[in-house]
């Protein structure tokens, strides 16, 4: 059995990492990679807070675990249809995402 705070450090790195990723570049799809990597590490603290509970509170966890993942692909999905139809989003030209 792994112990959990060797998981909650291993989270708390995979959040650094897509934060850093998410300052550091400005095109849409790799800042939105960066996001899906923070949300990534923030859900494997929430498995590992889980995984430590003994009451009935794991189906919970389970369903915010489903809605967060859930947020996280829509926002992937509208980033991507804007990256279809110009081809490079760029964070900073959000007023050119206006009309």
């Amino acid at each position: 059995m792994i112990p959990v705070t060797h998981v909650l450090v291993l989270a708390w790195l995979q959040f650094l990492v897509g934060l850093i990723g998410m300052l550091l570049r400005r095109e849409g799809m790799v800042v939105l990679v960066s996001a899906l990597v923070m949300l990534n590490g923030v859900l494997m603290g929430f498995a590992s807070a889980l995984s430590l509970g003994k009451g009935g509170t794991q189906a919970e966890g389970m369903i915010m675990l489903l809605i967060l993942t859930a947020v996280a692909v829509s926002g992937a999905a509208v980033l991507y249809s804007f990256q279809r139809f110009r081809k490079t989003v760029h964070v900073d030209d959000f007023h050119r995402m206006k009309n």
